[in-house]
Parts: C-alpha cells; structure tokens; sequence
C-alpha cells in the first residue's frame, strides 16, 4: 500500500486515484483497517503497471529451456 501511494505520487493522489476517503487510505497503510479486495487489486495493478511486465517473468539471463528428446543419444533413452 505504501508503494501504490508512493508511485501515485503520495497519498491524497492514491486517495483521489482509487476514489476512497483519504482517512480510508491512511487506516490501510497503518495496518488498522484491510482495504477491500477490488481497491486492492486495483493499488496491485498499479504497482505492477509501473514496474512492467518484464519483471514478472523469468531472468533475462536465465539459461534456456532443453528438450530432453531432440538430440540425446541412444545411450542416454536405455
């Protein structure tokens, strides 16, 4: 939460982004209250929109994939 607030540019703006009272923000970020399940998804999407897609998936210096079947010898399949 305090990132979404963050990457929204503080929390007013978090509070006028998501349409929510600023003391409803400021109760999550305080961990006195749970925002419910749509505000929250929503501050998860904008964490993950700023962030891009690429970080959500595999190092980019992560070794390929090898296919077991194609090219193993005879040896290696008894």
């Amino acid at each position: 939460m305090r990132k979404a607030a963050e990457l929204a540019g503080g929390r007013e703006k978090l509070s006028r982004r998501l349409q929510v009272p600023l003391a409803e923000i400021e109760k999550w970020i305080e961990d006195k209250a749970k925002p419910p399940r749509e505000i929250f998804l929503r501050m998860v999407d904008l964490i993950i929109d700023d962030n891009g897609v690429a970080d959500a998936s595999a190092p980019a210096d992560a070794p390929p994939a090898k296919d077991c079947a194609h090219g193993a010898s005879p040896a290696r399949l008894e």
